[in-house]
């Protein structure tokens, strides 16, 4: 029984070994990942987690950078809602999905009543991580897993 147990485990393995190369070939054929976060804390606790695959980070504390760094083409945007400057997280959004819809942007805030019917209307469907202790190494999980069964647009 503990052979079948090994054997399962060296399979799940590999399939994770699998998932992260897969999505280090998307991520280097982009731009990499733009961490939109006003506290530089976080930035660096979510490039820490997501730093296994393998790409190019660039940290934005306002949405207006993150907007005028675009054409970097990012193959993922991670986006906080209260950010410095003049605009929010959903009106930054807002901007991405002008620039290129195509992009990926997961919104990791811990303000939870943003991800409602009225703003998934309003500024096209998005998805949305609460931000808490353990949502760091979801937010991987969570991009590993869009990686594989929806591959991350890459622009030429």
């Amino acid at each position: 029984m503990n052979d079948v147990y090994s054997g399962i485990l060296f399979e799940m393995i590999l399939l994770i070994k699998l998932i992260i190369n897969l999505l280090s070939m998307y991520l280097q054929d982009s731009q990499g990942i733009f961490i939109v976060e006003d506290n530089l804390l976080y930035q660096q606790m979510i490039a820490r987690e997501l730093e296994s695959f393998g790409c190019q980070f660039f940290f934005y504390t306002t949405g207006e950078h993150c907007i005028a760094n675009l054409c970097r083409r990012p193959a993922v945007v991670v986006l906080d809602y209260n950010l410095d400057g003049e605009i929010n997280g959903l009106e930054t959004l807002e901007e991405i999905r002008k620039f290129d819809p195509s992009i990926f942007v997961v919104l990791f805030s811990s303000q939870k009543e943003l991800y409602n019917n009225e703003n998934r209307q309003r500024y096209g469907s998005f998805d949305f991580i609460e931000k808490k202790d353990k949502s760091f190494s979801l937010l991987k999980k969570f991009i590993q897993a869009k990686a594989v069964y929806e591959p991350l647009k890459v622009n030429s």
